[in-house]
């Protein structure tokens, strides 16, 4: 009676062992790693794998922020081309920004979307958004500001580098100070050389 009784305690710990290594085990090779966070720019940068597909998200002030049906209210800046082009990380389309022969004012290529919101005084809002480059080492510069009387009345802005080029989402926020001004966001790339082009892709602006 006493030797089955000690064989029942060796059998109930040996399960117990067992269940605890099966949950602590290592992920299988071949396994997809856990998107990564990093901070630049003062805000934070995620990445996306490949083939990733990302979904908008509730809240969104931009209507048609995912280019699935045009470019409608998405305006040119610095003399640049737009174009829709498959591939987003979002749905099928994209948007990607070429620059134009020869340059055209003091901001780079790029695409500005103007009146996205009647800004509230004291309020924060925050524009995030995916982009990638086709040459590597470029620069992508995200400006949220206020127009008033056709001037920018305040503006916050946040550059950051792209190593490579692969789709990362980025962000810029800014704390509205005019009552009545009209939010504008403006997405310029820098170092794009000839046949560089900026993709960008699910713009979206949320009060924080």
């Amino acid at each position: 009676m006493l030797l089955l009784a000690a064989l029942l305690s060796i059998a109930v710990v040996t399960v117990a062992i067992a269940l605890v290594s099966r949950d602590e085990a290592p992920p299988p090779p071949g396994a997809a790693p856990a998107t990564t966070a990093e901070r630049g720019g003062g805000a934070a940068t995620t990445t996306a794998s490949a083939g990733a597909q990302v979904r908008p998200t509730p809240g969104n002030l931009l209507q048609g922020a995912d280019f699935e049906r045009d470019l409608a209210g998405w305006t040119p800046l610095g003399g640049a081309s737009l174009q829709r082009v498959e591939g987003g990380t979002s749905g099928r389309w994209a948007v990607a920004v070429a620059p134009g022969d020869a340059a055209s004012g003091p901001v780079g290529p790029g695409l500005a979307k103007r009146g996205l919101a009647s800004a509230r005084a004291g309020t924060t809002y925050e524009a995030s958004v995916w982009v990638r480059a086709t040459v590597p080492d470029a620069q992508v510069v995200l400006a949220l500001q206020e127009e008033a009387g056709g001037r920018v009345a305040s503006s916050d802005m946040a550059a950051y580098g792209l190593p490579d080029d692969g789709w990362r989402q980025l962000a810029v926020e800014h704390r509205a100070r005019v009552p009545g001004s009209s939010l504008v966001l403006e997405i310029t790339g820098v170092d794009l050389g000839g046949d560089g082009r900026l993709l960008v892709d699910l713009v979206d602006v949320q009060v924080e």
